[in-house]
């Protein structure tokens, strides 16, 4: 196991405060009980304490020289606040972020426990949050199931990597850092409400999985249904713009349909409680809102509302977290490639910025491959080892799940790129937002880099992405293409019972989850093709097409099987 996969700095917990008067919050309380219960040798939890109250706190008490203390001057939300821990958390080198609200109640083994899994979990990259069950007055509250129609709350007993599409409460979470960071932290716009439910739809969208902490349980006081707090009704109407705007950008028309008759339905319970006429009001509003207004006018309201909100936002992103340039990983299979991996890697590292990535998995190679790689002494470079050797696919579908960037290139060991490629292609990205996946033309050199052919795609018909086009001929080269993060969750695992090329399966699922592809003609990169290449394929013959092409359709519908049962 590399050594940057290891449990390294250990965990960053963050206490979001608002409005305490001086008062001992109840998660710092809590969490100071539970990490005094912990030995001195595993004394590897850092704790902050972010204040949202204007003005900041005076404490009746003494804070300990091992807590820091962070006062916003103004309310930032928990996006603020966990915002600014995730930047620490980077900085200081911690692996996990452990993120509180005020008024959680956790047990005396709860960092004990939750740094045992982290252990166990620290070479499992998919798991994105490692999570208890928050439950109050007997109720769970989270961890909930996504379903189609709204929600459905796992039991207590339930336990382990979770299937499906999971969302938790934030307060409680541990969450790894490198998937928050390739998620681009937390979202901005969701500066306090939904905002748990916009991290966990990302992270779920970047092939990240949930692991549900053993018999984990923690009381957490929402102050949405508390039977103690009045919600004020600025408070409420902030709930309900961000639950219509989060299902507007992640839920479609069925979700929204759904949204809309549950309004319906909170507008009957309200009615008959007899709730505040100010709540009623702002949800009879609500109700409104999503009947005779467009998406589009939806959210462009609620964007300018946030605009204002959250001063200095950029692209969603709150400032103390916000990117200009997005990470990027480059994912490289590698077998037996001692005579090209290093001049190819001096193309791509040339291009690279300090804080990406390049993602070598060494399918178990019998020649000097790892030494060559090595002996750059590059440490943007992250070696992976197969034990045995796994073939193409598996060793692709590794370095995705190890890549932490939020562009992933997808990289042949013997190529050699142009040194335009990376920002041309981030240009693209950043012109085509709604863009996900882009695919550009190569040029073929041989075994000693004489050119063959300038343009591959040239001869083979207009570049189409989407199913049918594709099963007629393959437009699609793995060499060629970049994705955003947020497709890995549609292409990973890829189907390893069927006979289905990684770079066609890409493609393929990245239109039929309603993504849009870009294709740039123009060579950027040059395909060496010789007799050893590991990953590059001659011709095939027709009969490999068919079955190739068969197996693509069967694996599909077998995925989708699985979905819906699920």
């Amino acid at each position: 196991m590399p050594e940057d996969m290891k449990l390294s700095g250990g965990i960053l917990a963050v206490v979001v405060l608002f409005g305490l008067g001086g008062q001992h919050p109840e998660a710092f309380r809590t969490l100071q009980a539970a990490n005094a219960m912990r030995s001195g040798e595993e004394a590897d939890v850092s704790i902050l304490l972010y204040d949202n109250t204007p003005g900041g706190t005076t404490f009746g008490f003494e804070l300990p020289r091992c807590v820091r203390y962070h006062a916003a001057g103004e309310n930032r939300g928990v996006a603020g606040a966990y915002n600014y821990a995730l930047r620490m958390a980077e900085q200081e080198g911690c692996s996990w972020l452990l993120t509180l609200d005020q008024d959680t109640s956790l047990p005396l083994d709860f960092l004990m426990r939750m740094r045992e899994i982290a252990q166990r979990l620290r070479g499992v990259n998919e798991v994105g949050a490692i999570v208890p069950h928050l439950v109050n007055a007997g109720k769970v509250l989270s961890p909930v199931r996504i379903r189609p129609w709204g929600v459905s709350y796992l039991p207590l007993d339930a336990a382990g990597l979770a299937k499906g599409e999971i969302h938790a409460f934030n307060s409680g979470s541990l969450f790894r850092v490198n998937a928050l960071r390739q998620i681009g932290g937390f979202d901005g716009r969701f500066w306090l409400d939904y905002q748990d439910a916009s991290v966990y739809r990302r992270l779920h969208q970047c092939g990240k999985q949930v692991y549900i902490a053993e018999g984990l349980n923690a009381q957490h006081d929402l102050s949405l249904i508390s039977e103690h707090k009045a919600v004020a009704p600025e408070r409420f109407k902030n709930f309900l713009a961000a639950e219509s705007a989060y299902s507007d950008l992640y839920r479609g028309r069925v979700g929204g349909t759904f949204l809309t008759l549950r309004l319906l339905g909170r507008i009957w319970r309200q009615w008959r409680k007899e709730t505040d006429i100010a709540i009623r009001q702002l949800t009879h509003k609500a109700f409104r809102n999503r009947i005779l207004r467009s998406r589009k006018r939806r959210m462009a309201d609620w964007n300018r509302e946030i605009q204002i909100r959250v001063s200095g936002a950029t692209g969603g992103r709150d400032k103390d977290y916000g990117e200009e340039r997005p990470t990027i990983s480059v994912c490289m299979a590698a077998y037996n490639g001692e005579r090209y991996i290093a001049a190819q890697l001096q193309s791509i590292l040339s291009q690279l910025g300090p804080d990406d990535e390049v993602l070598i998995v060494d399918d178990a190679s019998t020649d000097g491959t790892r030494g060559c790689v090595q002996s750059l002494g590059d440490s943007r470079i992250r070696l992976i080892e197969h034990s045995t050797n796994r073939g193409v696919s598996h060793t692709f579908e590794d370095a995705i799940r190890w890549a932490s960037g939020r562009i992933l290139f997808l990289s042949d060991q013997d190529d050699l790129w142009d040194p335009r490629k990376v920002s041309i292609m981030l240009e693209a990205f950043r012109s085509h937002p709604e863009v996900t996946l882009i695919a550009t033309d190569n040029a073929l050199i041989d075994a000693d880099g004489n050119l063959i052919v300038k343009s591959y795609f040239a001869g083979r018909g207009r570049f189409r992405a989407g199913l049918w086009p594709n099963l007629i001929r393959n437009r699609f080269g793995g060499c060629t293409m970049a994705f955003r993060a947020e497709v890995i969750g549609e292409i990973l695992p890829f189907p390893h019972r069927y006979e289905v090329l990684h770079d066609l399966w890409i493609g393929v699922r990245n239109s039929l989850s309603g993504h849009k592809t870009l294709y740039i003609p123009e060579p950027l990169v040059l395909n060496r093709r010789h007799g050893a290449t590991a990953t590059g394929r001659g011709e095939l013959k027709f009969s490999q097409k068919v079955r190739i092409r068969a197996h693509l359709l069967l694996a599909l519908a077998e995925l989708q099987i699985r979905r819906v049962v699920l």
